[in-house]
């Protein structure tokens, strides 16, 4: 079982099929948190991320911040996908779109880095006032039927 906790850079680099709760008793350990609202914990890290990460601070709290600073999986047509990690605003494309919430159409997440928080840090708050989940337009579905497409071979 795969956890490795960097107190600096604030990652946890943990295999996906390892279960959130043996995640949070590693961290418990360590002191920095997930800090999650989560009542089921049997959950393995895949299993919740692929659910879009229930129980995860709201995200447009503070939009630069992430709960997965990378990944490793594998798409649904055999190829490799590895999302090094890094801030989110220094790459390009979020590919991490393909993974997070998508329940496995896309990739099996076998490796990830999640962002962990020090218990007891202040951290920013700059609520959102917009609409948070907006239905998905048709071009939007016709573009993710594609990858579907492209993916399946």
């Amino acid at each position: 079982m795969k956890i490795d906790i960097d107190p600096v850079s604030l990652l946890v680099d943990v295999g996906g099929d390892v279960p959130l709760e043996a995640v949070e008793a590693a961290l418990r350990r360590a002191s920095p948190a997930l800090t999650l609202d989560v009542t089921d914990f049997s959950r393995s890290v895949r299993g919740w991320l692929d659910a879009g990460a229930p129980g995860a601070r709201d995200r447009w709290l503070d939009p630069v911040d992430q709960i997965v600073a990378g990944l490793e999986g594998t798409l649904k047509n055999g190829q490799l996908l590895s999302i090094r990690p890094a801030p989110r605003r220094a790459v390009g494309p979020d590919l991490m779109a393909l993974a997070i919430g998508c329940g496995g159409r896309f990739v099996t997440i076998t490796r990830a880095w999640l962002r962990v928080h020090k218990v007891g840090a202040a951290r920013p708050s700059a609520p959102f006032a917009c609409e948070r989940d907006p239905a998905v337009s048709d071009a939007e579905a016709a573009i993710v039927a594609r990858i579907a497409r492209a993916l399946s071979g």
